[in-house]
């Protein structure tokens, strides 16, 4: 999937520089991963997830390393007095990591097998839970006008992922047949591909000054600030050997989400900056991800 996952990004950037695609193009495939491929694999896979003792390690730091990212890029937000539709890009792509398509072929690449369990559990319960309901908050409170709670509450009913979490949650006690979870579980995995190829049409080597700062900040903070602090705390407390520990630093140090890269162009954030900080933030990934692991 790590490979798919990158030829479709190169894909896309090659097709961009030889032949622009028409901006509907790029739409329709934004909307059919916001609309339909992500929510199907939300269903399917949050409707059979399970949840261990052991695995509150991993969904405890995923959780906070995501709320420690969030502070950090208002804090610096601030600073910079960015526009709302920076702040709104950079609380999706540089707080939500790709902890499932690259994260967990990493962690078994890097670890073992042994460690997919905890892997899993960071993504589904972590990273994949908070796409719903973080994502829904993010682009209705950044991308538009000041909107009362219920008018927030409307926009998460109507935000595709987010309704899928709900409908996940009752189909748990129905006896679902395997077919459908098959049907579900492919058309899930096409969200990866689509999703990278849409930002690597987007994607440009150079940059414009205008998001420059923001991009780095961006990357510094999802990529080496809170994998870092991940890291001492694993390293202070001789949890280096420990499974649940080992895997949250891993997946911790993920590069940019791609799906929350699509969440943020359709809310109308900056599209440069989303396009640049995804598909930068993968290419470095995997270098920084395997450097982490050293430390274990």
């Amino acid at each position: 999937m790590i490979g798919i996952v990158i030829a479709a990004f190169f894909a896309g950037w090659f097709v961009s520089m030889v032949r622009p695609l028409p901006a509907h193009a790029i739409s329709l495939a934004e909307k059919y991963v916001l609309m339909c491929a992500l929510p199907a694999l939300i269903v399917s896979s949050m409707s059979r997830v399970t949840i261990e003792t052991a695995l509150f390690v991993p969904i405890g730091v995923a959780w906070a390393a995501m709320a420690t990212c969030a502070a950090l890029i208002v804090l610096i937000s601030r600073i910079y007095s960015w526009s709302p539709q920076v702040t709104g890009a950079l609380l999706l792509v540089a707080v939500l990591g790709n902890t499932s398509f690259l994260g967990v072929g990493m962690v078994e690449g890097l670890l073992s097998k042994d460690h997919l369990p905890a892997a899993i559990a960071y993504d589904q319960l972590g990273t994949f839970l908070a796409l719903s309901l973080w994502g829904a908050f993010v682009t209705s409170t950044f991308g538009g006008d000041e909107v009362s709670l219920r008018d927030l509450v409307r926009r998460l009913l109507r935000f595709a992922p987010f309704v899928a979490l709900l409908v996940s949650v009752p189909v748990r006690w129905l006896e679902v047949p395997d077919s459908v979870y098959s049907v579900l579980d492919g058309i899930g995995r096409t969200v990866a591909p689509v999703a990278m190829a849409t930002v690597g049409v987007r994607f440009r080597l150079r940059l414009s000054r205008r998001v420059a700062v923001p991009a780095l900040w961006g990357l510094i903070v999802k990529m080496l600030a809170v994998p870092a602090v991940v890291a001492c705390l694993v390293l202070l407390t001789g949890s280096g050997a420990d499974v649940m520990w080992s895997t949250s630093l891993l997946q911790s140090a993920a590069p940019p989400m791609i799906t929350a890269g699509i969440v943020a162009t359709r809310a109308g954030f900056d599209e440069e900056l989303v396009a640049f900080v995804v598909g930068m933030g993968t290419i470095v990934g995997f270098v920084s991800v395997p450097a982490f692991s050293m430390l274990l």
